[in-house]
């Protein structure tokens, strides 16, 4: 459904016009009874895509978290369903992306936009540019290596604008970025004398863990087959993908006490660690069994038989949307960063990190980062988790280190 529709639902379920609440959004402070002023209500957030999966968590733990919300997307009639469903007043708003009018004043009406309509490579451009146009923060959950490269061209006008653009801000990159930061920043302190060439980044799901949802398995569809990209010497390459014996894989322990046979992945780390670490030589891993279950899940999602299809090849819509809410409670996935030297004299620091399941990292993530900039407190021009916050999602999303 395309065109634009506004309204916003309460707690009865009538719909109110959005207009009505985007005028009660500005300029409002309370006078407490001795004169002094309190804080201006909480800040205007709209969750673009917010009827796909991972935007439905995050628009109903920003809903949950107070801050003044507005759906958005493409189906008027979906838009209305969930803001019936989330707590407070929710707006709501039904536009595409090709409609620059309305998508410019449904930026212009908010102070920050969590984009999570995906494939991202056919949909950030627009939205970013609006949030340019309109002096407004970006937050996308991209995990697309050529997307985030492309954002970060923008860094100049965003400086300008005084905004902040930060793609990848769900599990991919949050803890493996927070995990190649700690472990960079430790090497520097260690090793002053040496310089940090290279970064390896690896990846391990329990079962529930590598459950994916229906929009990321057609991302991964329509990715390049036998094709691996890394940094190398600074610049992100292609290289054809060359299968290893079991006996010549390189094996991780990832803090667990048993060794895993890992494999070479598309990881969005190869883009954003490099701004995150200075780093110019990257590649990221996923264990064998992690591997596996995913590529389960992106062939028939959440389905032990034969997932039926169109002429295109998609999986039927009536496959599950994604894990459901005991899935991501029992998710865990488990991380492994080592950062060394090359040359004679090499250098090593290695480390791990235990997380709760991508989807559950996910929202924790943008509830931080939305909490952040309501302080006020980011960083103008295009940032990655950890140039914007450094260590602060540890914490924040409930991860662990195991060694």
């Amino acid at each position: 459904a395309g065109g634009q529709g506004g309204s916003v639902q309460g707690g009865d379920g009538e719909a109110t016009d959005i207009s009505e609440v985007e005028s009660s959004f500005t300029n409002i402070s309370v006078t407490s009874g001795g004169g002094r002023s309190e804080p201006p209500q909480r800040m205007k957030v709209l969750v673009y895509g917010a009827t796909g999966y991972s935007g439905e968590l995050v628009a109903n733990h920003a809903a949950r978290a107070g801050f003044l919300l507005q759906v958005a997307g493409r189906s008027e009639e979906k838009l209305k369903r969930l803001a019936s469903r989330l707590p407070g007043r929710v707006g709501y708003k039904s536009f595409d992306l090709d409609d620059a009018r309305a998508l410019d004043a449904a930026v212009g009406s908010v102070d920050a936009v969590v984009h999570c309509a995906g494939p991202f490579h056919n949909t950030y451009k627009p939205m970013l540019e609006a949030c340019l146009r309109q002096s407004k923060h970006y937050v996308d959950l991209t995990g697309e290596i050529q997307v985030i490269e492309a954002i970060s061209k923008y860094d100049g006008e965003a400086k300008e604008k005084g905004v902040m653009l930060l793609p990848a801000a769900g599990f991919d990159v949050v803890p493996s970025d927070t995990l190649a930061y700690l472990v960079s920043e430790k090497f520097k302190r260690e090793f002053p004398a040496h310089f940090p060439s290279h970064l390896r980044v690896a990846f391990h799901f329990n079962t529930q863990g590598a459950l994916i949802s229906r929009g990321t398995a057609a991302t991964m569809r329509r990715g390049k087959r036998g094709i691996l990209l890394e940094r190398e010497n600074g610049e992100v390459v292609e290289k054809v993908a060359k299968p290893k014996p079991l006996r010549e894989r390189q094996r991780c322990s990832f803090g667990l006490g048993k060794e895993l046979t890992v494999k070479q992945a598309n990881m969005a780390d190869v883009s954003s660690a490099f701004y995150s670490t200075g780093i110019p030589n990257i590649i990221c891993q996923m264990s064998d069994v992690a591997s596996m279950s995913q590529l389960k899940h992106v062939l028939t999602p959440f389905s032990e038989g034969v997932s039926s299809r169109d002429k295109s090849g998609k999986v039927a819509k009536e496959q599950p949307i994604g894990p459901d809410a005991s899935e991501n409670e029992e998710g865990k996935c488990f991380l492994h960063a080592t950062v060394s030297s090359s040359g004679a004299s090499t250098r090593q620091v290695s480390g791990s990190l235990e997380c709760p399941a991508p989807y559950k990292v996910t929202h924790m993530a943008i509830l931080h980062i939305l909490r952040e900039v309501e302080k006020n407190n980011f960083r103008a021009g295009f940032c990655t988790p950890t140039t914007a916050y450094g260590s602060g999602f540890l914490e924040a999303c409930g991860m662990k280190k195991t060694s």
